[in-house]
This record gives structure tokens, sequence and C-alpha cells, in this order.
């Protein structure tokens, strides 16, 4: 999973905190940055579901990614 992730440029989803949506006012570039980890973040907990048997997946669907990994 680390090697894909690694490949797509999307590790940091799992190792970085996703951080506070920037207000109305915040410069376009970090709406743009949390918008880019938000979809990022929710392709990887997609693809971290798919990994999973259906048990798992319904254990761990109410997840974000990095909660996944590290709680599993």
């Amino acid at each position: 999973m680390r090697i894909v992730l690694n490949q797509e440029t999307k590790e940091y989803v799992i190792k970085e905190p996703v951080s506070n949506e920037p207000g109305t006012n915040a410069h376009r570039a970090n709406k743009e940055k949390f918008k880019k980890h938000m979809d990022n973040m929710l392709e990887v907990g997609c693809l971290v579901l798919a990994t999973m048997t259906h048990e798992l997946q319904k254990q761990h669907g109410y997840m974000v990614a990095d909660e996944m990994i590290t709680k599993s």
C-alpha cells in the first residue's frame, strides 16, 4: 500500500494531519492546498477500503485514510 501511495505522491495523506479548513478570506493557494489534501484523502481511503475484506470495510468505512491505517 505504501509503495503505491509513494508512487502516486499521496503518502503524505497518512503521515500529515489535515489542516483546518481555510476561512473564506484565506489565500487561494491555501484553499487549493486544503482541497487537494481532502481529495487525495478520499482517494486513499477508497484504495485502502478496496484492499479490505467486506467485514473490515464495514468496520472502517466511516474512518478517513490515516485512521484506517493507524487504527487497524
